[in-house]
């Protein structure tokens, strides 16, 4: 599958990303927010994945569809206990469609995967799309981290992220703050070989996000910093944007 946008996070990531992962968050936690929003659905996942967020949402009986680039993490996903009462397809989260148009109580892309979609214009396509899936007064949920400048030196940065007695991982990135751009690479050195797994990725602002919603007919709700709903402030570093469908 070609990848979509600058990143071709599924592919490269996939073997690695569940145990990478999985204890990430709290799925109980996450799967009852969303679920909390979805009501009786049916529910949209872009980016869907291995299932991480989907397979605990389908568990409490909504029924779940999703959307992925990424056959490597689709055919992860549907070997796992419980995928059969998933739907998806392997597509591109701006542009195709599953299900019925305008059915879906809740939309939602989560762990930043709208920062590897592209360029802005693609970025707002997402949000037109989820839009498209939406009824009226449903919602579009966004999760992604808060970009912090400071972490970069000159618009570099270079940090150790593993060290064994058989392995040493780093991360080297390039910031281009023009474009709001993040490329990395992610190095791991052991006695079999060097493993590369590159990223791309666009950040995108709070206020720029909000706007973009608006372009798609939707509005702010709520913003948090957890799914545990924290308050969002100066400090946080993740965001969670719940946007409601105002117009058809």
């Amino acid at each position: 599958m070609a990848k979509v946008g600058l990143s071709n996070f599924g592919d490269d990531w996939a073997y690695i990303y569940d145990e990478l992962f999985q204890d990430r968050d709290d799925l109980s936690v996450v799967s009852e927010t969303l679920a909390s929003l979805a009501g009786d659905g049916p529910v949209l996942e872009f980016g869907i994945g291995t299932g991480r967020l989907a397979l605990p949402l389908a568990e409490r009986g909504l029924k779940v569809y999703g959307i992925d680039n990424s056959e490597e993490m689709l055919r992860r996903m549907w070997a796992k206990p419980g995928a059969d009462k998933i739907t998806a397809i392997i597509g591109d989260c701006t542009k195709d469609s599953i299900g019925e148009a305008g059915a879906f109580s809740l939309v939602f892309i989560a762990f930043t995967t709208l920062f590897l979609l592209g360029p802005q214009d693609v970025q707002i396509e997402c949000f037109k799309n989820a839009a498209r899936h939406l009824r009226k007064g449903g919602v579009f949920v966004v999760e992604a981290f808060v970009h912090d400048r400071t972490r970069f030196h000159q618009w570099q940065e270079v940090v150790t992220t593993k060290v064994g007695d058989n392995v040493v991982g780093f991360r080297v990135g390039m910031l281009d703050p023009v474009n709001q751009v993040l490329r990395t690479q992610h190095i791991e050195l052991t006695p079999d070989g060097i493993k590369f797994r590159p990223n791309w990725l666009r950040y995108v602002y709070p206020s720029e996000m909000d706007l973009m919603a608006r372009l798609a007919g939707m509005r702010l709700r709520e913003r948090w910093s957890s799914w545990s709903r924290a308050p969002f402030t100066a400090e946080s570093s993740t965001q969670i944007g719940v946007y409601e469908k105002v117009a058809d």
